[in-house]
């Protein structure tokens, strides 16, 4: 049998080429050194060309330049703010008990700020200028189709909410989404002064790629609820279009007036409303069969004493204690005291 061929690993492979490679290089000194020349240098490494004038620079999507956590909590303030500014005017519409808070502001890619809208939902691509890229807002439709009915005069109890809406619908809607827009402009208005258009308006998610999925963004969450009404409103602000803003959001706080300083602004507009103002002489309780059998003339005994002071209502609660008197021909109370105090 003849021997089995030697197979050589690819390290031995390395060891020989760099023998050959040595045994090469002392074979030219050698040369070199009897004909009197000098050895030939090694030939420099190339130099890469300069990148040419206006070319794009390569960066990491998947490292991408983030919000700082400082930023994002001044940007909460803003948004807590809106929330609350939120609150009167969906319940100024729909003529409703109902709170609006901001629960949440997140960055996020923007492919991921897509799968995490519940569905279905109304979406607005929004232009917010001097942004230059647009935003998103969304509103459940649960929400805005009981706004809708309410508007025009329904109870807002729907009992099963359409797919997609109207353009009717969509326009009766507008007058709740365009004050809700007002009122996140409002709430930033101290930083940059941004006004809105409406630039499209659809109920299908997958319509809603108007950036690229590995973007950055802001996504600011809020929760509104109320009698029977419950859904949420969430807007996407591209990281792009804000990066230019963010250092007016870092540590600074907002600017709020100083304890008592809308004092003489809030007296001046209360002194001018009308007050109920009454006075109870005295009470007690009767049988619903008394009432009914009551006649001109008939008297009802009072838990009072006859100069015991009269309990003076304003708007329907107890406030102070007078006596009761006369003014030439006119009856009149005199106050005696504040109650609860």
């Amino acid at each position: 049998m003849s021997a089995p061929k030697e197979i050589l690993n690819n390290e031995e492979i390395d060891a020989l080429l760099q023998m050959f490679r040595s045994e090469s290089e002392e074979i030219t000194k050698q040369a070199s050194a009897i004909a009197g020349e000098p050895a030939p240098a090694a030939p420099p490494a190339p130099t890469p060309p300069p990148p040419p004038p206006g070319a794009v620079t390569p960066i990491d999507l998947l490292k991408p330049t983030r919000v700082g956590r400082e930023q994002i909590r001044g940007l909460e303030r803003y948004f807590q703010s809106a929330g609350k500014m939120l609150s009167a005017t969906i319940g100024e519409k729909l003529r409703l008990d109902t709170r609006c808070e901001c629960v949440a502001v997140e960055q996020m890619r923007f492919g991921a700020w897509l799968t995490q809208l519940p569905g279905p939902v109304a979406i607005y691509v929004v232009q917010l200028e001097p942004l230059k890229q647009p935003a998103l807002l969304t509103v459940s439709t649960s929400l805005l189709y009981g706004a809708v009915d309410r508007i025009l005069g329904g109870t807002g109890k729907v009992q099963k909410v359409p797919k997609d809406f109207t353009l009717a619908e969509h326009t009766v809607a507008e007058a709740l989404v365009g004050p809700c827009l007002d009122r996140i402009c409002e709430a930033l208005a101290d930083e940059i002064k941004l006004s809105w258009s409406i630039a499209s308006r659809f109920c299908n998610p997958s319509m809603a790629q108007v950036l690229p999925s590995q973007d950055v963004v802001l996504s600011v969450y809020f929760q509104t609820w109320g009698e029977f009404l419950l859904g949420d409103l969430r807007l996407m602000l591209p990281h792009e279009s804000l990066a230019p803003l963010l250092d007016k959001f870092g540590q600074k706080k907002t600017a709020g007036p100083t304890p008592g300083a809308m004092k003489d602004k809030v007296g001046a507009s209360v002194r001018q409303m009308p007050v109920d103002l009454a006075v109870e002489l005295g009470a007690t309780s009767i049988r619903l069969r008394q009432l009914m059998e009551l006649q001109p003339g008939d008297v009802i005994p009072l838990g009072a004493r006859v100069g015991d002071p009269a309990v003076v209502p304003v708007m329907g609660k107890p406030k102070f204690t007078a006596h009761v008197g006369r003014i030439g021909n006119r009856f009149g109370v005199q106050v005696a005291d504040v109650m609860g105090r």
